[in-house]
């Protein structure tokens, strides 16, 4: 009898290591499944800091992008008196567009007094002495007057027109005529334009040739902005787009350009408007544009989180959020343009994505990696 007992269990002690691998593998193979199902769906009960929002309708619009005034160098010009003196009145405040030869500011000058001066003792010297040559000519044809008197009259005369033109060739280099030139001198507008800063004030004595200020040419006053990676499609060179700023004041740009290459310092798109008219603002000074957008929703920017590389959204149904990889576009200030991947009317979490991105991340890590870094 022990001998067919032996192989009774035998055969039992057989049997049951034969069985062992195939539960173990039904046992790997429905915890799989499971990790995989806790991985794509993250539960939102317990999670807080989320708020959620609908999907809206896709839309073609324009947003408007911050910016700022700048001023073309080349277009810039330096302003000062050609003459020493003092500042008696500031006619125009910076901004402020003026047509060409427009007064800028007025200059009280000794020197160009005395320029003045000068040219009218010169003129009245050069009056006389040609009233007395025209006289001894008159004698010397009557045969009355000496030749040696003509000659003598006549240097005169050619020695009076030299200082003449010496004295109004004074004025006219200050930029004047003589018989405008006066005790003041007058600042006036290069072009058509408007002063960028006066580095002067009234009461303010100046020196010949210093700068007083500097002025722009309204024809290449310049809006700049820039944008992130993937800039607007159908924003393309010289489109016309609006300008505003926070006063009210508006504007037209011209777009000169689109970008190649990103900026070394920001790494965005950086785009030229030049303005098209109308009181310029100061350079320097934020102002806001009109950016065409491809037909898209926006989200905040915390709503999209990336994962694996991908860029998406956490799309929620029955309680449950899932990561849904969507096409993104331009983003301006605090949102980003979402133009593929989304439905009109479904449920995004718009704020507090990271939170469940984190929760993903921590269910589909192997149990043996979890908690292993000590990160």
């Amino acid at each position: 009898m022990s001998l067919p007992l032996a192989l009774v269990l035998l055969a039992s002690i057989g049997c049951s290591k034969k069985a062992t691998p195939k539960n173990e593998a039904d046992k790997h193979d429905h915890g799989q499944e499971a990790g995989e199902a806790r991985g794509s769906h993250v539960p939102l009960e317990g999670i807080r800091g989320l708020r959620l929002m609908k999907v809206a309708e896709p839309r073609l619009e324009g947003r408007w992008v911050p910016g700022e005034a700048i001023g073309d160098e080349a277009a810039q010009a330096l302003l000062s008196s050609p003459v020493k003196g003092i500042v008696s009145q500031i006619l125009t405040a910076p901004g402020l567009t003026r047509g060409e030869g427009a007064t800028l500011a007025l200059i009280q000058s000794p020197e160009l007094a005395r320029l003045k001066a000068q040219w009218i003792a010169a003129r009245a010297k050069l009056s006389r002495t040609q009233a007395d040559l025209a006289r001894e000519e008159r004698l010397f044809q009557a045969g009355a007057g000496a030749r040696r008197d003509l000659e003598s009259v006549r240097s005169e005369a050619d020695t009076a027109k030299a200082e003449e033109e010496a004295a109004r060739l004074g004025l006219e280099a200050v930029g004047l005529k003589p018989g405008d030139a006066g005790a003041t001198f007058t600042l006036k507008a290069p072009a058509s334009g408007s002063v960028v800063a006066w580095k002067v004030q009234r009461g303010q004595g100046v020196e010949a040739g210093q700068e007083m200020g500097t002025f722009q040419a309204a024809q290449a006053a310049v809006v700049r902005l820039e944008l992130s990676q993937p800039g607007p499609i159908g924003w393309t060179s010289g489109t016309v787009s609006e300008v505003r700023q926070a006063n009210g004041r508006t504007w037209k740009a011209r777009l000169e350009g689109t970008p190649a290459t990103l900026t070394t310092d920001t790494r965005r798109l950086s785009y030229r408007l030049r303005f098209v008219g109308g009181q310029l603002p100061i350079p320097g000074t934020s102002v806001e544009v009109k950016v065409p957008m491809e037909k898209g929703v926006f989200l905040p920017q915390a709503a999209l989180q990336q994962v694996e590389g991908r860029w998406g959204v956490f799309v929620v149904e029955k309680e449950q959020a899932e990561f849904r990889p969507v096409k993104r576009g331009t983003e301006i200030k605090d949102e980003v343009l979402v133009l593929e991947g989304l439905k009109p009317g479904e449920t995004v979490v718009a704020e507090g994505a990271y939170l469940l991105k984190a929760y993903q991340q921590k269910r589909t890590q192997p149990e043996g990696e979890e908690g292993g870094h000590g990160h």
